[in-house]
């Protein structure tokens, strides 16, 4: 456990450890270690802003939710990092590139914003998160974030690494960096009762174990284009009980988590067709997948994926999303699995024969 501390003042913090603790045991699991020394920062006197890192399922989002929704009061915010870098661009359009009073919209007066899933990849993301890191602090909230990453390993291109590194070293001085990284990915066991968990993975399923999964494919006429926000995408099917997407059609053009979030609002339930091995289906097309998931993920969407490629094999090496492919492992890990074997069985057949 790595952990670098900060200098708080002797408030008392209005989240008891108790809360963990009561939560934990009527889930019925054991917090481990790591998890107990997360509590033990995130309830410590003075209430400092808590970095929260570590691999997927380790139960980041879990402890910080808990936190949040134990945080006494409504005035807070509570929002996945690429929900609200969609709506911190819309409201920087609106007020003419006023980043204070766009954040005025975005948090008001909140003394408590918890950022999960926060990450910096792309060279432009993190010009601007070395705009809003300082800002956010200036108004003396209390930030709780979670990550996968370490501060350090931000924006980890080396061509644009060093001009990010004042903007590490500003979180490193103003939050409390705790690494949670127990031994154990929680989400392996997922009791697949609802949202993202309840989903499956079909690997070359046939049209009668769709049917078993309560879908049928679309026909030709329910072909419907729809723009969530901005850009046209084309659905295979649109109706209300059922969004169905093929892969190329969603991730193949030039899509956006803010995309996604405007159909997860309205469909919570969908299909993604014709996923390719990742390794082949471009660097671009795969961190869009990635970043679907994390969305239909956060948002609780029940979801088809129907692929040519079983989970392990998609996720055997990091390939184009290598920044991602643990969370995504971990994510994708939850499924069912349904897998058509009556090809390999006639290929049997087939030897035996011979």
């Amino acid at each position: 456990m790595r952990l670098r501390r900060r200098r708080v003042s002797p408030a008392s913090n209005p989240v008891p450890r108790t809360v963990f603790e009561d939560a934990a045991r009527l889930r019925g699991f054991v917090l481990d270690p790591a998890q107990h020394e997360a509590i033990e920062q995130l309830c410590a006197p003075g209430c400092p802003n808590i970095y929260l890192w570590g691999p997927p399922g380790r139960g980041k989002s879990w402890l910080a939710e808990m936190y949040w929704s134990a945080f006494p009061g409504t005035n807070k915010v509570r929002v996945h990092f690429h929900e609200f870098f969609r709506d911190l661009h819309a409201e920087l359009r609106r007020h003419h590139f006023d980043l204070e009073a766009s954040l005025d919209r975005l948090i008001g007066s909140a003394e408590l914003v918890y950022f999960d899933e926060f990450h910096v990849h792309d060279p432009a993301d993190g010009t601007f998160v070395a705009r809003l890191v300082p800002a956010l602090l200036a108004r003396r909230i209390r930030l709780v974030v979670t990550s996968n990453y370490p501060p350090r390993e931000l924006l980890p291109n080396p061509l644009f690494h060093d001009d990010f590194v004042p903007t590490i070293e500003l979180l490193e001085r103003c939050a409390t960096v705790v690494a949670l990284d127990g031994p154990l990915d929680h989400r392996v066991h997922s009791d697949h009762t609802r949202g993202f968990a309840s989903g499956t993975w079909a690997t070359t399923p046939s049209d009668r174990q769709l049917r078993q999964l309560g879908i049928e494919r679309p026909a030709p006429p329910e072909r419907r284009i729809l723009v969530p926000a901005g850009r046209p995408l084309r659905a295979l099917r649109a109706r209300e009980d059922c969004l169905w997407f093929d892969f190329h059609d969603l991730c193949g053009h030039i899509t956006a988590p803010a995309d996604y979030l405007a159909l997860a609002e309205n469909w919570p339930e969908w299909v993604i067709d014709g996923i390719p091995n990742l390794l082949v289906a471009g660097r671009e097309p795969a961190q869009r997948f990635a970043n679907l998931v994390d969305v239909l993920y956060d948002r609780g969407v029940r979801c088809v994926f129907v692929s040519d490629v079983a989970v392990p094999e998609l996720v055997a090496t990091a390939g184009p999303v290598e920044r991602d492919i643990d969370r995504l492992r971990s994510r994708l890990t939850e499924l069912r699995r349904l897998q058509d074997t009556s090809s390999r069985t006639e290929a049997g057949r087939s030897r035996t024969r011979r």
